[in-house]
């Protein structure tokens, strides 16, 4: 385990921090602690994601099963935002295709950032 999720109530936030590499399970793993947490489920906090230091080892094949599980999760996560943090290609290219995805068919503001002030100034608005 590679991660760590902490509450930043003052800012409404869920911040989730990964280092090393992200596997699928690794993803599965983070979101049954989301749902298990009354601030993301009941008291509408959004996410602040840092993969800064972490490395994809998800190629985009996985994508389809990802949204295919925010479709699950629909009434939680629609209109709900989340801050992407990364500094790799290889991750920023992967997380745009997500972006769009899942702001089209699911309506979860997803947005990539490379740099935590910017990612943080849009989960303020």
């Amino acid at each position: 385990m590679n991660y760590s999720i902490t509450i930043e109530h003052e800012l409404r936030i869920i911040r989730y921090t990964h280092s090393g590499l992200i596997k699928a399970a690794d993803i599965g793993e983070v979101w049954q602690q989301l749902l298990a947490m009354k601030e993301f489920t009941q008291l509408n906090y959004n996410l602040f994601s840092d993969y800064r230091n972490g490395d994809f080892q998800i190629s985009h094949i996985f994508l389809p099963y990802l949204i295919e599980f925010m479709r699950t999760i629909e009434s939680i996560v629609k209109g709900k935002k989340q801050a992407l943090v990364l500094n790799s290609p290889r991750n920023v290219a992967i997380s745009m295709l997500f972006e769009d995805e899942v702001n089209k068919e699911i309506g979860f503001n997803v947005k990539v950032f490379t740099t935590e002030a910017s990612a943080l100034r849009w989960l303020a608005i």
